[in-house]
Formats: C-alpha cells, sequence, structure tokens
C-alpha cells in the first residue's frame, strides 16, 4: 500500500505515501510547491492514476507545468512561444511521453469542499484513483464557518482526511505559509507553526513536508562550505508513522522539475 514518490532519498526518509494519509506539502510563494507536486505526480502517475485539483492555475497551465517538466524547456518559453531549435527537438515526442501517465486534471471554479468530494468518488470508483493533489488548500471553501476562515479550513482539513481514510486513497495537499517566515531572522526555514490559519491542518496531516530554497533568501552556502544553488531543502516536519528528517533535493536553473540531490 506504499506508493513511492520517485525521489529516492525522501522515499528512504518518509518510507513512501501511504494509502488512506493526509499529506500537506507547505511553502511560501516562489518556493516551488505547484512544481514539486506536478514532479510528484509524474512519478507516480506512471503506476498509479492521479487526481489533480488546480484551484490556482487552468488545466492548459497546468498541462504546460507538466511539458516542462518533461521536457525540460522553461515553461515562461512554452507559454510566450520562444522555443529555440533545441527546444522544439525536445517537444517533439512529449505527446507520448505525457500518454504513460494516468493523469486526470480538475480546474473546476467550484472550490467547494463538497464539489471536491463528490468528484473524488466519482474518479476512484470510476477511474481507480490512488492519489489525489489539491493545489492549494486556501483556496478551498465550504459552506460552514462563514465568519471564521480559521474554522473554515479546519473543517476543510478534516474533511480531506476523511475522504483519504474512507475511501483508502493518498491526498497530496499544498498549502500556504504565514508571513511569519519572512519576519524571521536567520535562515526563514519554516516551522509548522507557520501553516496559514488552522492548527487544524497540523493536527489532521498525517505529514507535513516543507519546501524551503535557501538561495531565494540570499543563502548561497551551507554551513560546511556546500554550494546552495538550485537547492530545495525538504523538511519533514511531521511524520505519524515515522521520523521526522531533513533532505535535499536539486532544480534545474529553469525550475522545470526537481530531481534527486546531486
Amino acid at each position: 500500500d506504499l506508493i513511492r514518490t520517485g525521489f529516492s532519498d525522501l522515499d528512504f526518509s518518509i518510507g513512501g505515501l501511504s494509502l488512506g494519509e493526509f499529506v500537506v506539502i507547505g511553502g511560501r510563494p516562489s518556493m516551488g510547491k505547484t512544481q514539486f507536486l506536478v514532479s510528484i505526480a509524474l512519478n507516480v502517475s506512471i503506476e498509479a492514476p492521479i487526481l489533480y485539483f488546480t484551484f490556482d492555475l487552468s488545466q492548459t497551465l497546468l498541462t504546460y507545468r507538466f511539458i516542462s517538466a518533461l521536457t525540460g524547456v522553461a515553461v515562461d518559453r512554452i507559454i510566450q512561444n520562444r522555443l529555440d531549435p533545441i527546444d522544439r527537438t525536445r517537444l517533439l515526442h512529449v505527446e507520448k511521453e505525457l500518454e504513460k501517465h494516468k493523469i486526470l486534471i480538475n480546474d473546476s471554479s467550484n472550490s467547494s469542499i463538497s464539489a471536491l468530494k463528490s468528484q473524488c468518488l466519482k474518479h476512484i470508483q470510476e477511474d481507480g484513483v490512488k492519489v489525489i493533489i489539491v493545489d492549494f488548500l486556501q483556496m478551498m471553501s465550504s459552506n460552514r464557518y462563514r465568519n471564521s476562515r480559521e474554522l473554515e479550513i479546519g473543517y476543510i482539513s478534516r474533511e480531506l482526511k476523511n475522504i483519504a481514510k474512507d475511501n483508502n486513497v493518498c491526498i497530496i495537499a499544498s498549502s500556504q505559509l504565514s508571513r511569519a517566515v519572512e519576519s524571521r531572522g536567520g535562515n526563514k526555514r519554516p516551522m509548522l507553526s507557520d501553516l496559514r490559519e488552522s492548527g487544524a491542518i497540523e493536527q489532521d496531516a498525517d505529514k507535513v513536508i516543507f519546501i524551503h530554497r535557501p538561495e531565494y533568501y540570499g543563502f548561497l552556502e551551507d554551513e560546511d562550505g556546500n554550494n546552495l544553488s538550485g537547492v530545495a531543502e525538504i523538511l519533514i516536519a511531521k511524520n505519524r508513522n515515522g521520523r521526522v528528517d531533513e533532505i535535499k533535493l536539486t532544480i534545474d536553473k529553469d525550475f522545470t522539475k526537481f530531481k534527486d540531490y546531486e
């Protein structure tokens, strides 16, 4: 019942993703949350069908992200059609490549938890979906707790956990972090208390994983003098069935995908 993320150090550290789990991927803007989810989706979808809810990007723009990750061509060059001959060669067989991945994209403007739940049940039954990605949690709504965003987010995170548990699927949701990260001194690494709008997210999640790019904050070397450009620190801040840990991944210069640390 374990699903590999496709990142060997991460899989070794957390033992893969379990069915029935609710996993939260947190990060400040520009850390690469969506591209990290795209990388996981591509790695997983060769083996298991994936349902990807995108509340931030249209289906077309998200598909460009998948194409970018598969080919290494920067997404802005694809969107603006600024392709050189090497890019065009890389894009030649991308349709064939995409066909190997079982990914269903839902970009409906209905961001209510009840609509998401019914779509999940439909695709679990009809398509055998095993992994559901929600990008991102704070863009969802419910018909309850209209006067308290914190209670509303808490209700949504509990519902996501229940969908995962009741249907034996893994739900991965990205989450914004509070601005407290920016005002903190030192290396500005996120902590569980930075999860925006709700302690319930921390409570409901089986795993909480943060993406942190020291380079973004001007840190170009670690304490041991290792180069940090193109490095993403993946901080496993909560792991219900294992240890907390910290691993590194590499991001290429065009930010197309995450790879095992070199």
